[in-house]
């Protein structure tokens, strides 16, 4: 395996690492204080973690898939 092959899978393993959790413990995108108000920053929070695993796994793709 080529040093960018690695790098790119590792890239979507994590990726893959962090949805898992946050999808079996959903309190850790609650920060305390705010059980009572946690509509919108919830969403705003979860909507933050989505764009960013989607551009990790994107640039992963990339990585794997760029032609030499």
């Amino acid at each position: 395996m080529s040093n960018r092959l690695q790098f790119g899978c590792i890239l979507i393993l994590i990726a893959f690492v962090i949805s898992i959790t946050f999808s079996f413990n959903p309190k850790l995108l609650i920060p305390k204080g705010y059980d009572l108000a946690t509509d919108g920053l919830v969403v705003a929070r979860t909507l933050m973690i989505i764009f960013s695993l989607y551009l990790l796994v994107k640039i992963g793709d990339l990585i794997i898939n760029k032609k030499e």
